[in-house]
C-alpha cells in the first residue's frame, strides 16, 4: 500500500520532484566550484570551525540530546519559513533558492569533512554523518517542499488548460 502511495506521489508530482533534485544537484555543483575557487583563508576558517564544533561533541559535559533539539528546532523553523513562502508571489522562486542552498551546504560540508579526516575516514565519516541521514532527511525536505510549491501553484495560478477560472466561475455560477 505504501509502495502503491509513493509510486503514484512521484508520478503526480514527477516534473516537480525532477526541478528540486535537479536544483539540489546544481547546488551541489555551484557548492564545489564556490569551495574552489575560495581563498584559502576562508577554507581554512571553515575547516576551523567545523573541527571546533567536533570537538565540542567530544566533550564529556556536552549534552548530546542538544543536537537533536537543535535539529529540531531548526527543521521546524525551515518549515515555517517554507509554509510562509508558499502563500507568498515570489514564494516558488525563493523555495528554489532554499533548495539549491541545501545542495551547496550538503557538499560542502562533505568537503571539509574530507578535509578534516582524510581520504580514508573522510569516507566513513561522509557516510556516517551524511549519507545514512540525507536518506532519509532528502525524501522527506523532497515531499515538503513539493507539498508547498503545489500550494503556492495552486494560489496563484491564473490559467488551467488555456481558461481563466475566475471566467469558468462566472459562467458556472451562472
Amino acid at each position: 500500500m505504501l509502495k502503491k502511495w509513493i509510486k503514484e506521489y512521484i508520478t503526480i508530482n514527477k516534473r516537480e520532484i525532477l526541478v528540486i533534485i535537479g536544483l539540489i544537484l546544481l547546488g551541489v555543483i555551484i557548492g564545489i566550484a564556490g569551495y574552489i575557487f575560495t581563498s584559502d583563508s576562508v577554507k581554512q576558517l571553515a575547516i576551523t570551525n567545523v573541527k571546533e564544533v567536533l570537538d565540542i561533541s567530544k566533550n564529556e559535559t556536552y549534552v548530546k540530546t542538544n543536537i537533536i533539539i537543535n535539529g529540531i528546532k531548526a527543521d521546524i523553523i525551515l518549515i515555517i519559513l517554507l509554509a510562509i513562502l508558499s502563500v507568498t508571489l515570489f514564494g516558488r522562486w525563493i523555495m528554489y533558492g532554499i533548495v539549491l542552498l541545501k545542495g551547496c551546504a550538503l557538499i560542502i560540508y562533505t568537503i571539509l569533512l574530507f578535509n578534516i579526516f582524510g581520504a580514508l575516514w573522510g569516507i566513513v565519516t561522509t557516510i556516517l554523518l551524511v549519507a545514512l541521514v540525507n536518506i532519509l532527511y532528502l525524501p522527506a525536505f523532497i515531499y515538503v517542499v513539493v507539498t508547498f510549491l503545489e500550494i503556492n501553484f495552486n494560489i496563484f495560478k491564473v490559467r488551467i488548460n488555456n481558461i481563466n477560472p475566475l471566467v469558468m466561475n462566472k459562467i458556472l455560477l451562472n
